[in-house]
């Protein structure tokens, strides 16, 4: 069992990192890339002038307020002695989103200040504006929340996929899944969309349950075969591991998958870098990024999977702490594993209602 704090802290730093070496190259044609730092393209981090860290994009952010939806979800049942459904963890979740967009200078006319509450809203770095996914800021900046039965947008996007990364890490078998795509149809009402989180939420449990990547994948993708209007997603899955299986991983096979635009495209490449270099962080994580396509996403998603499975001990050191929210992460990878504690503390920090 991965059920530790290494194997948390590794899915949720692994990618931050991923995305914030992305982010720099996101959609620029590789060949521009090439011109740019020479034919390995991105082997390092590209930090900002005037900046310390390499900086994290929305995807980062969201998977944090992900986390932090979870937890305060745990905490109201326990505070109110009710049953955690499917229905009050996406209520609870959809807030934390709304905590999140007000980090981006937006905010829900039904609230007040005091409903942005809870330690994570208040972390400065959380403000930092990084050109957030339209998708995520128009739908909740409705105030209202999107569910599978009443979609708030057809957005193919993959802002929803590497969010619901944490509720891989902390979720019953059974429920991971539901949870999952109830959490990404919030924005994403699209079902290639919200079953492609589904199934990145159900790889990353597997990956904690001690399941090696490429049987991770196959679980995640039995489970995807229940579902309805899953051929799509299937079909990009079954691609990755074809071109897995061929050897010889490069940038030209990871963009027969797709170019990154769409969130199935997205999950595939991800998987595809993952389960070329299972053994390798940083060599994943690279092959997710250098790319013409959406860099930070890919690598990102290819970061939580690699660093789910290996732990944050095989990941780069240097890497780990030249990332902004590193310490934050750190907390929130700590405070996932801990999911409920008694006390005053703890209730200020993630607040029940």
């Amino acid at each position: 069992m991965k059920h530790a704090f290494p194997y948390f802290y590794g899915a949720l730093l692994g990618g931050a990192i991923g995305d914030a070496l992305g982010a720099p190259i996101e959609f620029m044609r590789f060949e521009q890339v090439m011109g740019i730092l020479g034919e390995t393209g991105v082997t390092d981090y590209i930090i900002p002038p005037g900046h310390k860290h390499a900086l994290v994009t929305d995807d980062t952010q969201l998977m944090l307020f992900t986390a932090e939806g979870l937890i305060r979800s745990a905490t109201r049942a326990h505070r109110k002695n009710k049953e955690r459904t499917l229905q009050g963890i996406a209520i609870t979740v959809f807030r934390a989103y709304l905590r999140w967009l007000y980090t981006q200078g937006l905010q829900t006319a039904r609230w007040s200040k005091k409903d942005y509450d809870g330690w994570l809203v208040k972390v400065s770095r959380m403000h930092a504006y990084r050109d957030p996914g339209v998708t995520c800021l128009t739908t909740l900046g409705k105030g209202v929340m999107g569910t599978l039965n009443q979609p708030i947008s057809e957005n193919l996007g993959c802002g929803c996929v590497m969010r619901v990364v944490p509720v891989g890490l902390v979720e019953e078998s059974e429920r991971v899944f539901d949870i999952a795509i109830r959490l990404a149809a919030i924005t994403h009402g699209n079902p290639t969309a919200y079953l492609s989180a589904g199934t990145l939420a159900y790889i990353i449990h597997e990956i904690i349950e001690d399941q090696e990547i490429e049987k991770a994948v196959y679980s995640a993708r039995d489970k995807l075969s229940q579902e309805e209007n899953s051929k799509d997603v299937i079909e990009k899955i079954d691609l990755a591991i074809k071109l897995v299986q061929e050897g010889n991983p490069s940038r030209e096979k990871i963009e027969q998958i797709g170019k990154g635009l769409d969130a199935h495209e997205v999950l595939a490449m991800a998987i595809y870098a993952a389960l070329s270099y299972p053994q390798d962080y940083l060599k994943g994580v690279l092959l997710g990024i250098n790319h013409s396509g959406a860099s930070d996403s890919v690598g990102g998603i290819t970061g939580c999977i690699l660093g789910g499975y290996l732990g944050i001990h095989k990941i780069p050191t240097d890497l780990a702490e030249r990332v902004e929210l590193h310490k934050e992460i750190k907390e929130l990878a700590t405070d996932l594993l801990t999911f409920y504690q008694d006390g005053e503390a703890w209730l200020t920090k993630y607040p029940a209602w």
